[in-house]
């Protein structure tokens, strides 16, 4: 969707005031965009919904032994990239790429800091970017991913905190 507030949810752009009149022909147009694209929004939804167990067992599958084995961070960070991923795909759904980080930042950077899960976080990210593109067309992970790069930004606050 093109706006002027591209991470903004369509409806918090939009003046929803009745008794101010109607809404402008940019504003109409934004919102026809938007409900123009829920369709395939819904089906990427749906299809993460769907694939989540087995797209998380892929990642841990995928990890070096080593990481593996520290069973305490690993189950951290397989908690904190479904919990991005899901408030990712809201966020996608909604339209708000910022919704995520709204919702984690108050305790996702301090989790990573405490569990010490950097190390692994990076590679479960990284491996699941990776199953995301090669799996979602190029469009569906578009739409998918303002909202994930955004979450997971989080996961490397505490690192810049230092």
């Amino acid at each position: 969707m093109s706006s002027s507030l591209p991470h903004q949810h369509i409806f918090r752009q939009l003046e929803l005031q009745p008794e101010k009149g109607y809404l402008n022909s940019q504003e109409l147009a934004n919102l026809g965009q938007y409900v123009g694209g829920l369709s395939e929004r819904i089906r990427v939804y749906r299809q993460l919904r769907e694939w989540e167990m087995n797209l998380m067992q892929e990642l841990v599958d995928g990890l070096p032994g080593e990481v593996q084995n520290d069973a305490e961070a690993l189950e951290q960070s397989i908690k904190q990239a479904v919990l991005i991923l899901r408030y990712a795909a809201l966020g996608m759904l909604v339209d708000d790429a910022n919704l995520g980080c709204r919702r984690l930042e108050g305790w996702l950077p301090t989790m990573v800091e405490v569990y010490q899960t950097q190390t692994v976080d990076a590679l479960i990210h990284r491996a699941l970017n990776q199953h995301l593109l090669r799996s979602l067309t190029p469009v569906q992970f578009a739409l998918l991913q303002p909202a994930l790069e955004a979450a997971q930004q989080l996961l490397y606050q505490s690192e810049t905190k230092e």
